[in-house]
């Protein structure tokens, strides 16, 4: 058994136009959506945690919420001063330049999910309108910040393919074909290190797992092709041949008898 992060909750979504947001959704005028908690009950419950030694991990949906959550842990860190905590900020979804710099500065380690922007995206851009959308699951953003941004699914509310969460952070279009925010795409090695070294790095984990080299967990997968070699639109495409976890053949479709 592991015990990850604690779990905390700030508001709701942007499909249900009830993440805490700074302005009115895009397409419900005087709906900017609702915080389900008082801001000072999110600040204690974070603070507590955090004194507790525990790493945290808040849903922030929308850009309101988000400051409340990054007021909260400033203040825990200010109150109870710990090294390395790398508390989480889970989506992220809407997120300003300034909130970016400020997540960068804290040491904290926002969550996005690449395949939101496929199977969402179009409802995303039609909450938000074509300004906001731009500020909408920001990844290349945060790599710029020197962040350490992991790879995500949030499934089973979407598919939990990594393959198919790679490609939608390279290619960053939505079901209809509508690009959402192309300036926040990354590179298909940048998205590959978000799933292997960023996700290890957000559970304090790296030590372990995330890459492969002596001493470490030796699961890996053989995909069908090269990934950082095929061109963007075929990632997707892409298909495993075979999974070793632990050293071990897990799964193998092609009898590549591999060593023990």
């Amino acid at each position: 058994m592991r015990i990850g992060p604690t779990k905390m909750m700030s508001d709701g979504s942007l499909i249900g136009r009830s993440a805490a947001m700074c302005c009115d959704c895009h397409d419900a005028p005087g709906n900017s959506g609702l915080l389900q908690h008082e801001p000072g009950q999110i600040r204690r419950r974070i603070t507590e945690a955090h004194r507790c030694g525990r790493q945290i991990a808040t849903r922030a949906i929308g850009d309101a919420a988000l400051d409340v959550v990054l007021d909260a842990y400033e203040e825990a860190r200010r109150l109870h001063p710990r090294a390395d905590v790398r508390h989480r900020v889970e989506h992220a979804a809407v997120t300003s330049d300034a909130q970016v710099a400020r997540i960068a500065r804290l040491g904290l380690i926002p969550v996005p999910q690449g395949r939101f922007l496929s199977e969402i995206g179009d409802g995303l851009l039609t909450a938000l309108g074509p300004v906001r959308s731009q500020l909408a699951n920001r990844m290349r953003s945060f790599l710029d910040a020197g962040v350490v941004l992991p790879g995500s699914s949030d499934a089973p509310v979407v598919a939990s393919d990594p393959l198919l969460g790679i490609a939608d952070m390279v290619n960053r279009r939505t079901a209809s074909g509508a690009p959402i925010g192309p300036h926040e795409a990354v590179t298909a090695r940048q998205a590959l290190h978000a799933y292997t070294v960023g996700s290890a790095h957000s559970v304090h984990e790296e030590h372990i797992k995330g890459t492969l080299a002596r001493g470490m967990l030796a699961d890996f997968a053989v995909l069908s092709d090269d990934l950082l070699g095929v061109t963007p639109d075929r990632i997707a495409a892409l298909t495993v041949g075979a999974t070793v976890v632990g050293g071990r053949v897990a799964y193998d479709a092609g009898a590549l008898n591999f060593p023990a």
